[in-house]
């Protein structure tokens, strides 16, 4: 029914004692992702390694374009997770100059065309004046996007009510939600009414667990993201994006995507 994905970093080796992150072996993530029975890949714009840059280090060089086009014939690459790029304050021009640069180079390699920009922690217009900065910063990208057939969903701290008024803002259909269940259930929101609520502007799930007032990720299903009522919300509003595990990892980080990638399958059949 749904396309069940991991996010880059969960099937590699550990960087840093880091959770999200680009991994060195980004390669065989691919063979590793098909064999365990995933349907995609979800990639991370990693900004945190030192000398690193994701869009003019991977995605503007030609060769290793072509290595991606010859990986992504094993299993599609779903969407991007854009991580810290903000959106306001006096860096966003810069934010738009990379977009402009990335994006029709990446859109079209990705199987939903869909591109995630979190708007969290210090990256989450806070202020008035900061939500009319983001909101200038991502119609000129999504301006890009659509071009190349893409489409932006944001992952935000943001109360369901205040999220619908800023996404209907826009007036585009190509402007949605990632919605994040276990950073939704840290925040004390309702994830299953959520859903229901968001409906047709969620564009993808990212399949989380976290404790209430919590940062720290746990193992699908034993946080409060009630994830068998997300589902059911899921079905209520006849959701057909695809699902994507950013969920715990820990040593033995193979072991836990099978776990998990398990007990999301088992829930989807009961």
């Amino acid at each position: 029914m749904y396309s069940i994905g991991i996010i880059q970093g969960r099937l590699s080796l550990p960087m840093n004692n880091r959770l999200q992150f680009f991994p060195l072996d980004w390669e065989s993530e691919f063979l590793r992702a098909k064999q365990m029975g995933f349907d995609h890949i979800a990639w991370f714009l990693d900004r945190d390694i030192l000398g690193f840059d994701p869009i003019n280090d991977i995605w503007l060089k030609p060769e290793i374009v072509k290595r991606i086009d010859k990986l992504g014939q094993i299993i599609p690459i779903s969407s991007v997770d854009a991580g810290r790029y903000p959106t306001c304050g006096p860096s966003r021009q810069d934010t738009i100059d990379q977009f402009s640069k990335l994006l029709p180079v990446l859109i079209p390699r990705l199987s939903t065309g869909v591109i995630n920009i979190p708007l969290l922690e210090d990256y989450a217009p806070k202020t008035s004046a900061e939500k009319l900065e983001s909101i200038d910063t991502l119609k000129q990208i999504l301006a890009v996007a659509e071009i190349a057939g893409g489409r932006i969903g944001l992952e935000t701290e943001m109360p369901v009510s205040e999220l619908k008024e800023f996404i209907d803002g826009f007036e585009d259909k190509n402007i949605g939600v990632c919605y994040d269940t276990g950073n939704c259930a840290s925040y004390g929101f309702d994830c299953a009414k959520d859903i229901r609520k968001l409906g047709s502007r969620i564009f993808e799930v990212h399949l989380k667990d976290r404790k209430l007032g919590s940062t720290k990720s746990l193992t699908l299903g034993t946080g409060d993201a009630n994830l068998k009522e997300c589902f059911d919300s899921l079905a209520f509003i006849g959701y057909r994006g695809i699902l994507t595990l950013q969920a715990w990892r820990g040593e033995d980080y193979l072991a836990d995507a099978r776990t998990q990638f398990a007990f999301v399958k088992k829930l989807l059949s009961t």
